[in-house]
């Protein structure tokens, strides 16, 4: 599933970035899907990966530990390698131009050339609105953003803002 989630994903973003150029975030249910997620998009596109980050098209945004796998290690960042990550991100000319995150990012984060929000795992209310309003700001030629929904959030959605409107 996620090889294909991998797929989808790099084809609807890059037909994407021909109409609007911007941003992306994709938010995953599990750090372990995080990663592979990530191992299976630069397999398609080796060259999005790179090891610093400073550079490349994507990367994962998550928390960890030393007790986690060995494959999870290069996307663990300290507090300050997160927070100027993060800070490289809302830039909207610099890389990287999609970020792979758990809870990162979803709330509180402002970046008004993020124009797509590809979500595969649950959300549901203030938090599910928090994440859609991290899409939805205008900026220059953009009116709105775009909710790419795998998992099928849309009742979820629909008691949100019922519920906080």
């Amino acid at each position: 599933m996620v090889k294909k989630l991998a797929e989808d994903i790099v084809k609807h973003f890059e037909e994407r970035e021909k109409i609007m150029e911007g941003k992306a975030i994709i938010a995953c249910a599990s750090r372990r899907i995080c990663v592979e997620l990530y191992n299976q998009i630069v397999k398609l596109r080796p060259e999005w990966h790179s090891d610093d980050d400073n550079k490349g098209f994507i990367k994962v945004l998550m928390t960890g530990s030393t007790d986690d796998p060995p494959e999870w290690q290069p996307h663990i960042r300290n507090r300050n390698r997160r927070r100027e990550l993060k800070h490289t991100f809302a830039e909207p000319r610099s890389l990287p131009k999609i970020m792979i995150v758990r809870d990162m990012l979803l709330t509180g984060f402002d970046c008004p050339c993020l124009h797509t929000l590809y979500i595969y795992k649950p959300m549901k209310g203030h938090n599910l609105l928090q994440a859609v309003e991290r899409v939805n700001r205008t900026y220059k030629d953009k009116p709105a953003g775009l909710i790419v929904d795998y998992i099928g959030i849309g009742e979820a959605l629909a008691v949100a803002v019922k519920q906080y409107t």
